[in-house]
Parts: C-alpha cells; structure tokens; sequence
C-alpha cells in the first residue's frame, strides 16, 4: 500500500463509525475502493491489521530471553558500535568468550541490565537486525 492510499485509508476508517447509515455505508465503499487501488481486499486487510497487532506485542528484545548464540552475536555488534567505551568493548568480549563454550546462557541480572542498556542505548528498543 502505498503512503497516499494509506492516508486516505487512515481518513476513511473513523467514518465506519458514523451514526448516518449512509455516511457509514459510503465509507464502508470508499474502503473498499482504496484496498482495491492497493490490490488488497478486506481479508487481506484484516490479515495485515492482525500482523500489526501481534507486532505490536512482541515483546522488546532484552538479553534474559535471546539465546547464547544471538545473544554473543548482539554483543558482538555492539562492541563495534563508535559509542561503544574501551572499557565496555572489554567487558563485552570478556562476556563472550565465556559464553564461547557454554552450553546455554549463564547472565547475572546486572550483566543482562548492563547489556539490555547498551542494546537501548544504541538501538532503542525492538529485536536485533
């Protein structure tokens, strides 16, 4: 979908609502319109709210759940980051190489604050690229 038929998406929803049949059916046609200018119909509409909104509840990424071999990876591309301290590039492959031969991730609350910190810091919140 492009972002005008989005815009014009966005101004026609709210009037579903109206009180007036009319208003309400017209506005039921002019969506209806707008999908199909997107090559969309009201299925695939409603399959692309539900993907929006289970996106949504995705959880942020935090280190307490990310698996060893993501979470060497995520520790990985953040002591390379240009804002990355000498001394948190050092703690961070201290991290990794004792991850290197564990069989699962071992991290004390304060090592997956620091770690979640750092990820926020650079990357806001949400998953890893």
């Amino acid at each position: 979908m492009t972002p005008a038929l989005a815009r014009r998406l966005g101004k026609a929803l709210p009037l579903l609502g109206s009180p007036e049949h009319g208003e309400a059916l017209a506005a039921a046609r002019a969506v209806g319109r707008i999908l199909a200018a997107a090559g969309m119909d009201w299925h695939a509409f409603a399959a692309m709210v539900a993907a929006e909104t289970q996106r949504q509840d995705t959880p942020a990424f935090t280190f307490a759940t990310a698996s060893r071999r993501a979470a060497r990876k995520v520790m990985a591309h953040l002591a390379r980051q240009p804002g990355t301290s000498p001394a948190d590039m050092a703690r961070l492959e201290r991290l990794r190489a004792r991850l290197l031969g564990a069989k699962k991730l071992t991290l004390s609350a304060e090592e997956i604050g620091w770690l979640d910190a750092l990820w926020r810091a650079d990357n806001g919140t949400g998953e890893p690229a």
